[in-house]
């Protein structure tokens, strides 16, 4: 199987913009509750995280997903990365898309 990945620029529109900040302000919402949870399956934070990504956030499904996936990314590095700093935190405005 191929993979494609590319990166894009967008233009800043303020519907795209709000989008973004609260994709950031959720995804740092689901690395520290996985972190404090000691979440460390899928369907563990499925179960903790799907419902609230939607409900609190206005997350479609997809979006939901990809976002606790992408947390769970974040989380698996901090806890593999033997000089462990400070909890790990999204300070650029970015997505992941699966």
């Amino acid at each position: 199987m191929l993979t494609l990945s590319i990166a894009l620029r967008v233009s800043p529109e303020p519907a795209g913009i709000e989008l973004l900040e609260r994709y950031r302000l959720a995804l740092n919402y689901a690395i520290n509750k996985i972190l404090s949870l000691n979440l460390k399956t899928l369907k563990e934070v499925h179960r903790e995280l799907y419902r609230e990504l939607r409900e609190w956030f206005g997350f479609p499904s997809r979006i939901a997903l990809d976002c606790y996936r992408d947390a769970i990314a974040n989380a698996k590095a901090w806890r593999n990365n033997p000089k462990k700093g400070k909890r790990p935190r999204v300070k650029k405005l970015s997505m992941l898309l699966h």
